[in-house]
């Protein structure tokens, strides 16, 4: 009984030390699944799974006239003449086709011949709905010619066109969505209003199908008698589900044109018309691009191929259903700790092969999920849950937390011992947390200089009292402290009432980025400047204050310098002199900014008030040199969160 009874505690116990190495485990795959590779490698989960699970039906439903390589080379002509087409809706509409989807914009006019005939064409076939585009990032919104389409409304991407007027039935835009790999794996449903637009799959899913989308819920909407869900809640876009080498039935336009296919082949049915040829640039990344066929090559679907796929998925209920968050996560939650149950409770070869096995079935059940309910459940989440339970499990984390705890202390202390004399904090803390990265022997970098400087502190100080004037010193030095922090500048010395900073050291971003760090901080300055003289108006004791910036990018010399017993990390060279000459020459030339040409060159792209004020010599140079000013009421280009968010998400690295 005794025995039984330990048993069933150690159970116990080995239960709980498992639930928090899972959860410790499902913590550090949520921290690692904001990379971008984790997401990459995730997205490549997804199109093993798809391919794994792929679909081998053909569509009875829809069909592609395809301009392909055979199409146009007999056609011969490029681009290819808009009455060719016009007669190949001809043809198609004389098979009495329900529906009839357009790739192709008839945005811009041809010769008057070409436009009569397209017209002539559609107002034929009476099922047409012809291609827009949608306005979305560099892309703008172009939709039919009037006379192709006359829109009941004129403002909406997609949309019908006027009842009884000659042309096409309606308009649906064909942008495709990209994910960040560059792949397509999902479609748009809506373009958000008002006026709300319908994508082109949409639309023609619904005229074909005789029934309109409707929504249920935040997460899904119902079509055809089967559930849409949205892959991306605020987007409304769709997973698609319908992945084949061939999406949809394929039927080369020349053979339309000449005659050679049965007369009632396209009767009936949602025919696509499209190009996949070289000359179109139309074929894109999908999932099927994983698949290596037996020669090596790679296969890359048209546009149309890929719009087709997702008009499939609508009309056959095989729109993907992402697994929600709170599944994914219990999913991780219990996988990892049956895999650390193991390890804890069993010899150590058999609890590893027992893991082994736990990371393998998470593929095969997404594989199993996909294949059968359409439901997306990501893998890659699991497997590394599980993964991370070895470690933990084993107690590397206990180890971790000791050894390298101490080992550290010990660094620590030494490599504070060596800084003590450094009289910025903030440098110290940063060359530990950056050790590996901070030279302090000295080495030649490219970085941007400011220097600036009170106008006529002599006269504003004169006859206060010291305590006084160390007052409202202070104080502005505190402001500005705050601003070169916010744009990570580097304060490296008080001179008088004058400072001088550095972007780019210890650590840099890039020198253009550190240039316009640079040029932002000091704009930034300013309007904190003018902020304080707003603050303290009225008040004798504090003056208004005015200042000068000079703003240089070169190559300068930083390091350790100093005795044995007092060092300073700092720069010298000519850099850091042209820009203390620049800051003077400010009051000549009437500015409160001035920039060298090697930081206009950096950043002229990146603000739009810099103007430039002729050359100007120099003390200490034989030569005139450019000068620049940019209008202190330059808008800052991002707030500094957003910048830093920018810098993530395109995986931008410090260097040093």
């Amino acid at each position: 009984m005794t025995n039984e009874t330990g048993s069933a505690r150690e159970l116990i116990r080995f239960g709980w030390q498992s639930a928090l190495i899972a959860v410790a485990a499902c913590g550090l795959v949520f921290a690692a699944s904001n990379a971008t590779s984790f997401k990459d490698l995730n997205s490549w989960t997804y199109d093993f799974t798809v391919l794994a699970g792929g679909d081998t039906s053909v569509s009875k439903d829809v069909v592609l006239v395809d301009v392909d390589e055979e199409s146009f080379a007999r056609i011969g002509k490029y681009p290819i003449p808009r009455s060719t087409f016009a007669e190949l809706v001809t043809k198609i509409g004389q098979q009495q086709p329900k529906i009839v989807g357009m790739d192709i914009l008839l945005s811009e006019a041809r010769s008057p011949e070409e436009d009569k005939a397209m017209q002539a064409a559609l107002t034929s076939a009476a099922t047409v709905i012809v291609a827009s585009q949608s306005s979305s990032g560099v892309l703008p919104s172009l939709i039919p010619l009037p006379m192709f389409c006359q829109p009941e409304n004129p403002k909406a991407a997609s949309g019908f066109c006027v009842d009884g007027a000659p042309g096409a039935v309606g308009y649906a835009f064909v942008n495709l969505d990209f994910d960040s790999d560059g792949f397509i794996r999902q479609s748009e449903l809506f373009v958000p209003g008002p006026p709300r637009a319908e994508s082109f799959p949409l639309m023609l899913a619904e005229q074909y199908a005789g029934e309109a989308i409707s929504p249920v819920n935040h997460e899904m909407a119902s079509f055809h008698g089967h559930p849409v869900y949205f892959a991306d809640e605020t987007e409304q876009t769709m997973l698609i589900g319908s992945w084949a080498k061939q999406p949809v039935p394929v039927i080369p336009a020349w053979k339309v044109l000449s005659g050679e296919i049965p007369p009632d082949a396209l009767k009936g049915k949602l025919v696509l018309i499209g190009q996949t040829n070289d000359a179109a640039r139309d074929r894109l990344f999908s999932p099927l691009f994983r698949h290596a066929d037996p020669d090596g090559s790679r296969l890359r679907l048209g546009g149309t191929e890929i719009l087709g796929a997702a008009i499939r998925s609508l009309l056959e209920g095989k729109v993907v259903r992402p697994a929600g968050a709170t599944a994914r996560w219990v999913v991780v939650l219990l996988f990892a700790w049956a895999a650390s149950f193991s390890m804890l409770t069993m010899r150590p070869s058999i609890g590893f092969v027992c893991t082994v096995v736990l990371a393998i079935v998470p593929s095969v059940l997404a594989v199993l999920l996909y294949s059968r309910a359409r439901i997306w459940l990501p893998f890659l989440p699991v497997q590394l849950g599980v993964e991370l339970t070895l470690p933990l499990s084993l107690g590397l984390q206990f180890i971790l937390e000791r050894l390298v705890a101490h080992e550290a202390r010990e660094q620590r202390k030494q490599l504070m011992t060596l800084f003590s004399s450094y009289v910025d904090p903030a440098v110290a803390k940063t060359i530990w947390a950056r050790r590996s990265e901070v030279s302090l022997s000295g080495e030649e970098r490219v970085a941007t200089v400011v220097f600036t400087d009170i106008r006529s502190f002599t006269k504003l100080s004169a006859g206060r009292p010291p305590a006084e004037v160390l007052s409202w010193l202070n104080m502005y030095v505190t402001e500005m402290d705050k601003v070169i922090r916010d744009y990570d500048g580097f304060l490296n010395k008080f001179i008088g009432d004058g400072l001088m900073i550095i972007f780019g050291l210890p650590l840099s971003q890039g020198p253009s980025e550190d240039a316009k760090l640079a040029v932002q901080a000091s704009l930034a300055m300013l309007e904190s400047v003018t902020k304080l003289n707003e603050l303290n108006a009225g008040n004798p004791a504090i003056p208004q204050l005015r200042i000068g910036i000079g703003i240089h990018t070169g190559t300068l010399m930083a390091g350790s310098i100093g005795s044995a017993s007092r060092q300073e990390y700092s720069v010298i060279g000519a850099t850091v002199n042209l820009a203390s000459r620049l800051e003077s020459l400010n009051k000549p030339f009437k500015t409160e900014i001035l920039m060298s040409q090697a930081t206009h060159d950096m950043v002229a792209q990146e603000f739009t008030g810099i103007r430039a004020l002729g050359k100007s010599s120099v003390a200490g140079l034989d030569e005139q040199i450019e000068v620049f000013t940019i209008d202190a009421q330059e808008k800052l280009m991002e707030p500094k969160h957003r910048a830093l968010f920018e810098k993530a998400e395109r995986g931008h690295k410090w260097t040093a």
